[in-house]
């Protein structure tokens, strides 16, 4: 028992033993686990923070994926509550360093262990929850995509609604209007640097944006490299397009294009720094697009857009009157009475030469500006050949100097040569041409026509790039003013082109001996040095001066001289010094008309191609121009009678015998003699020695009678030259008349634009004949004056005015319709070619036809009369109707039309003719004058849609005016008297107050 006691009682000491060691063995483990947080807190805080770097990088990462797909994609709600707890992480991880920074000092040292336990338990559980918001990232979807949201239609470029310049107004309401024709998508607005181009884009964007017609509306400012693709990614951020580097450009445009398809949209583009070509269908823009259009700015006409345009519109240079009203807006007005100021801001205002922006430069840097010293200076600085441009004038510089830079080496000195001439200086282009000839610019072109065509491409070059606009009077161009000044500074800096312009009358000698180009143009002279030393000169030009006499040894250091220009100078005759002009190739004496004779050194010239002496009063040639074995072109006038030569004791033909066949080599001859000149008694002389030059391409000539004219055309071997496909075709040029005019002046109409220089002019015939035909068959031009038996045009068949351009009829007292279908057809019934009568015809002027009818009679091809943009008709008095049936379909193309002193014409367009309201679509301009018996120029209301200026001169009969233009939505102005005026009858529908603002009594 005692034994079993025993044993008993070790096995409850056992089993009370057991859960003490298995306690104490916890007990020590939590204390060696407690105390691991504490050992290798510094371990711990280390793995959170390397943890903490992986969690940023990840974010980081997510963010920057976030950035790059913005465009296209959105963050899901998930990814931004991720993101939130990161941030939130941060912040929690940041306080937890603060913790473990403060209590770092006492791991050395006595710390309470709780707080040390406390500190490396948040450190691991937080180490823990880092991985684990690291990880969540996987089972997260971060992005999706944008739902698709509507593209804002248009972002305003806040150009004023009404521009400080008038004209951009009415730039802005013509393009607007195009704009609003279904058939023009292609738009131009072209003109130099500075011109207002952009300016008025802008105002037309924002107006079109306003008005809600289209759907999107883009404006790209296209950079000077002008890459497709910097197009391509404007439009694609306004389509809120998927963006993706993948993509090529051709995918991107099939993708814009497909986008756009079934879009209205309008894209804008600023093209004015680049020079090079843009295809828009690389960009996504393509014709067949059925409502998108593209309006752009640019330097170059139609130069821009690869396949061309649809309508153009050439912004020019400002009118004196508004240059000035927009300079003094800038400027201030209260400076303008400023007696010291006023004079110099006139010459300021011409230099900036109408150009808004340089106005504007200009105008800010003198605003408010009272001291006159600065203005000076600064018009000194303007008209400097050689300062440098500064500040704002330097973009103007640069924009000329970047297109100069372009140009080919043959067309740069033909540019800078326009600088020889006074700012604004107006140039007629075969004169300009005959310069750069004389200079030696062509080089290569041999032939005058070819030096001609040459130079008629570069003068087009120059007016589609903005470096020359056209003159006021045609075949004239003129360069910018500011232009000009920069071309002056660029030839000066160019080796061996020095140029002296001036206005002042002073001329020192180093001046002369250091030009190489001389300009005294309109510079009041009253003396030359007696012999300047200058054998450099390769140009001088004394045109419109006053200069009445030349020193006799002035000319004899002027040995390299190639151009000599006294155009309309009071000089009675040439100094003998002229013979030491031995390399001249062009002398100009033409309008001195005080000029009596020429000395016979010119003879001396031996390399002289171009002379030109119209309009002087020379008695007759010196026979030493015969001995001009180099002369190419020679241009002569006679316009006096032998009465007005008192002082002249025999009577000399004005052309001594062979003087002109010794000319062999001449390729253009003008002789310009009075069709009463009781001394052009050589002319069937003249005639044959003509006939005998070989390589004549241009000829101006009056043959008096119809057998001299016979005679050149039958023994002409330049006009039967053999080397052409058909006679004629080797002449370039001709303004040939034929036949005495001895009644009334010539007609105040003139010919002058047609695309070629082939005129013809026939006076006082009775017939069709052959010689006339076969010119007439290369004219573009034709004057019928006084035929005693034409009762049409048609007797000159039809393909033989096929190709004409201009047409005047007058006095053609027998002829009863211009065209007259039914006798062409009786008269060349056996012919299957009849050709078409006037396809190309552009202006008919028709006056003074006693017996006429009407214009057209019989029926009227498809093509004739579709080009004809000017109707003029006056003095007819058997017609009574214009404009017959089936005439007024033909005439889509008329923009002027004028009919005066008809005294039976009682309808403009025949009642009863087929008349849609839309015909006359181009019709700008109507004058109807002298009138008595007109009744009604339209029986039912037209459209109108170009009419803009009427003008109506005692028509007392015609009263139903408003009922005829009431639908004229553009027009501007009506000229007639007022009680006229006070006599129309009203629609009921039309209030007359609508058209006050219309009206100008005359």
């Amino acid at each position: 028992m005692e034994a079993l006691a025993v044993q008993a009682g070790g096995q409850g000491v056992g089993s009370l033993v057991t859960p003490a060691v298995e306690g104490g063995k916890s007990i020590f483990n939590c204390l060696r686990h407690k105390y691991a947080y504490v050992k290798n807190i510094r371990e711990n805080f280390a793995k959170l923070e390397k943890e903490e770097v992986y969690l940023s990088n990840v974010d980081a990462d997510v963010k920057t994926k976030l950035e790059r797909n913005k465009l296209t994609k959105e963050k899901t709600n998930r990814c931004e509550t991720w993101l939130n707890e990161v941030e939130n992480m941060k912040r929690e991880i940041e306080n937890l360093r603060v913790d473990y920074t403060n209590t770092s000092p006492y791991f050395c040292g006595l710390c309470p262990f709780p707080s040390l336990l406390k500190l490396g338990k948040r450190i691991v559980k937080k180490t823990t929850e880092v991985v684990e918001l690291r990880n969540q990232l996987g089972q997260i979807t971060v992005m999706r995509e944008k739902p698709p949201a509507p593209p804002v239609p248009v972002i305003e470029k806040h150009a004023r609604k009404k521009s400080d310049v008038p004209s951009f107004d009415s730039h802005v309401e013509t393009l607007a209007e195009w704009l609003e024709d279904e058939n023009l998508k292609r738009i131009c607005i072209w003109g130099p640097p500075g011109v207002g181009k952009t300016k008025i884009m802008g105002m037309l964007h924002d107006r079109v944006g306003k008005s809600g017609k289209f759907d999107i509306i883009f404006w790209v400012n296209v950079t000077a490299e002008g890459r497709i693709r910097d197009i391509q990614d404007e439009i694609w951020k306004r389509l809120d397009m998927k963006v993706d580097g993948n993509y090529g450009a051709d995918q991107r445009a099939n993708m814009i294009s497909e986008e756009l398809k079934d879009k209205s949209y309008v894209l804008f583009l600023d093209l004015d720094d680049i020079v090079s070509e843009i295809n828009l269908r690389e960009v996504g823009i393509h014709d067949e697009h059925e409502h998108g259009k593209v309006v752009f700015a640019c330097r170059y006409k139609n130069n821009n857009i690869c396949g061309g345009t649809d309508e153009e519109m050439n912004v020019q240079r400002l009118s004196d009157e508004d240059a000035e009203s927009f300079f003094w807006e800038i400027v201030g007005s209260d400076l303008k009475s400023n007696p010291d100021i006023k004079p110099v801001a006139k010459h300021i205002i011409k230099e900036c030469g109408g150009m808004p922006l340089l106005i504007k430069l200009i105008g800010n840097r003198l605003a408010k500006v009272d001291d006159p010293a600065i203005w000076r200076d600064l018009l000194s600085q303007l008209r400097s050949p050689t300062m440098e441009p500064q500040g704002p004038l330097e973009e103007v510089y640069k924009a000329f100097k970047l297109v100069y830079d372009k140009l080919s080496e043959e067309m740069k000195p033909c540019l800078l040569y326009w600088a020889v001439f006074p700012a604004g200086y107006e140039i007629f282009r075969d004169h300009i041409i005959d310069c750069w000839r004389a200079e030696q610019f062509f080089s290569s072109q041999r032939k005058l026509p070819r030096t001609r065509d040459r130079g008629h491409a570069i003068l087009d070059e120059f007016v589609r790039k903005s470096l020359l606009e056209k003159g006021r009077k045609w075949g004239h161009f003129k360069m910018y003013e500011y232009f000009q000044r920069v071309a002056l500074r660029i030839a000066n800096l160019e080796k061996n082109f020095n140029f002296f312009v001036t206005e002042d009358e002073n001329i020192i000698d180093e001046e002369w001996e250091r030009a190489r180009r001389v300009s005294l143009i309109r510079v009041r002279l009253s003396t030359l040095p007696k012999r300047p030393q200058c054998c450099g000169i390769l140009t001088l030009l004394l045109q419109e001066s006053c200069l009445a006499e030349f020193p006799r040894e002035f000319f004899g250091y002027m040995c390299g001289l190639q151009v000599l220009n006294l155009h309309e100078i009071r000089i009675t005759s040439l100094p003998s010094s002229i013979c030491s002009l031995t390399n001249l190739k062009g002398l100009f004496i033409n309008n001195c008309s005080q000029l009596v004779r020429l000395p016979s050194q010119i003879g001396d010239l031996q390399h002289l191609e171009i002379l030109d002496i119209r309009q002087t009063s020379l008695y007759s040639l010196p026979v030493e121009i015969g001995e001009l074995f180099n002369l190419k072109c020679l241009r002569v006038s006679f316009t006096e009678d032998v009465g007005n030569y008192n002082h002249i004791e025999e009577v000399k033909p004005m052309i001594p015998s062979n003087v002109i066949a010794r000319l062999s080599k001449l390729e253009e001859l003008s002789i310009d003699v009075s069709h009463s000149s009781s001394r052009y008694q050589n002319a069937a002389e003249i005639v044959r020695e003509i006939s005998e030059l070989k390589e004549l391409t241009t000829l101006c000539f009056f043959f008096p009678e119809m057998a001299s004219f016979n005679s050149f055309i039958r023994n002409s071997k330049s006009w039967k030259g053999s080397n052409t496909l058909s006679a004629g075709n080797s002449f370039r040029s001709f303004n040939i008349v034929v036949g005495c005019r001895r009644n009334n002046p010539a007609s105040e109409f003139r010919v002058f634009e047609c695309s070629a220089e082939k005129h013809l002019r026939f006076y006082a015939g009775n017939e069709f004949p052959n010689a006339i035909l076969e010119v007439l068959k290369q004219a573009k031009a034709l004057e019928l004056i006084g035929h005693q038996t034409a009762t049409s045009l048609s007797g000159f068949r039809a393909d033989n005015l096929q190709g004409v351009e201009a047409c005047i009829v007058e006095e053609c007292n027998q002829m009863e319709n211009i065209i007259d279908r039914d006798q062409t057809s009786i008269a060349f019934q056996d012919d299957d070619n009849m050709g078409v009568e006037f396809e190309r015809l552009k202006s008919l002027h028709i006056c003074n036809l006693p017996k006429l009818k009407g214009i057209w009679r019989g029926s009227i091809e498809s093509k004739s009369l579709c080009s004809l943009t000017t109707l003029s008709l006056k003095g007819c008095n058997s017609l009574g109707v214009l404009f017959s049936q089936g005439m007024i379909i033909r005439l889509s193309q008329l923009e002027k039309l004028e009919v005066k002193d008809c005294c039976v014409l009682k309808e403009i367009i025949e009642d009863g003719s087929i008349v849609e309201s839309h015909s006359f679509p181009k019709l700008k301009y109507l004058q109807l004058h002298d009138l008595p018996e007109l009744c009604s120029i339209s029986h039912i209301s037209l459209q109108w849609p170009s009419l803009e200026t009427v003008l109506i001169k005692p028509c007392m009969k015609l009263r139903n005016l408003p009922h005829t233009i009431k639908n004229a939505s553009k027009l501007k102005t009506i000229h007639c008297t007022e009680d006229w005026w006070n006599q129309q009858d009203w629609p009921h529908d039309t209030n007359k107050d609508d058209f006050k603002n219309f009206l100008s009594f005359i």
